[in-house]
């Protein structure tokens, strides 16, 4: 695999089958990130949104790591929303957990701000 310090690491879709016992299983797709305008086509996002059609629950993932000169962590969540909502009003509807990535990375002092932020 190539190892550099990509914005993503998720580069292409990938999908895989749990098996929870012998009779029932279920497909995880993990996408690449999405980018503002993905919707609209930028990047690969429509390619990448159209994965997320068939899917009954949405896992929103958000990184909590603070990186300096890039938007808060409430913003790029926000971003995403409005991102399905114009792409498929019907997806943003379906049922989505968010995530919190890295919130151990937060100053022990902004913490819980941050987390409500988003």
């Amino acid at each position: 695999p190539k190892v550099a310090d990509y914005p993503f690491t998720t580069l292409v879709p990938n999908l895989g089958v749990v098996s929870v016992d012998r009779w029932k299983s279920f497909v995880i797709a993990d996408i690449p990130g999405l980018i503002e305008g993905a919707s609209d086509g930028a990047g690969l996002g429509i390619r990448f949104l159209k994965h997320l059609a068939s899917t009954r629950l949405l896992l929103h993932l958000v990184d909590m790591a603070p990186v300096e000169g890039t938007d808060s962590a409430a913003d790029t969540a926000e971003v995403i929303v409005n991102e399905l909502i114009k792409f498929s009003p019907s997806l943003a509807e379906r049922d989505r957990w968010l995530v919190l990535n890295k919130c151990d990375s937060l100053p022990e002092d902004e913490h819980d701000a941050r987390v409500k932020e988003v």
